[in-house]
Formats: C-alpha cells, sequence, structure tokens
C-alpha cells in the first residue's frame, strides 16, 4: 500500500475519534511483537520499528517527566493491591 495514503488514513481515523487509548495501544505493539516471526529475514527491523513506535506512544503518554520515571507504568500494567 502506499506510504502516503497510510499517513492520511492514520490522520483521518485519529480525527474521528479512532485512536486507542495508550495503555491499549502499546499492548497492541507488544502483541504484534509477540506475533513476529523470528525467522524472517525482516524480524529485527521490524521489531526494532515495533519498538520505537511503542517507545513514542509511552512518551507521549506519560508527560515530560513519565517517560523516564523508572517507578511508572501505564494504569493497565499496575499491579493490583488486593483490600
Amino acid at each position: 500500500m502506499n506510504q502516503a495514503f497510510l499517513v492520511v488514513k492514520i490522520v483521518e481515523l485519529a480525527k474521528v475519534g479512532g485512536a486507542l487509548p495508550a495503555e491499549e495501544a502499546i499492548s497492541r505493539i507488544a502483541a504484534l511483537i509477540g506475533g513476529l516471526d523470528a525467522n524472517s529475514t525482516t524480524y529485527a527491523r521490524d521489531m526494532e520499528a515495533l519498538l520505537q513506535i511503542g517507545a513514542t506512544v509511552w512518551s507521549l503518554n506519560s508527560g515530560p517527566d513519565g517517560a523516564y520515571d523508572p517507578t511508572w507504568l501505564p494504569p493497565r500494567l499496575r499491579l493490583r493491591k488486593n483490600p
């Protein structure tokens, strides 16, 4: 598919409210990475690209200091304490 067309589709989807919450986007990226074929000739390149996208989503979601705070986790990934 044409890359310019895909960029336009991404922007259009975001404008109509089709974006995922950041935590879900990160989970989906992790699932995509987990589903990559480790024997593929593009495995390393694809994994690196997806990790960079995940890091970007994390940074945008966590604010100016969140990405650098080693204790910060998205709420969905935090362990729930039993009352």
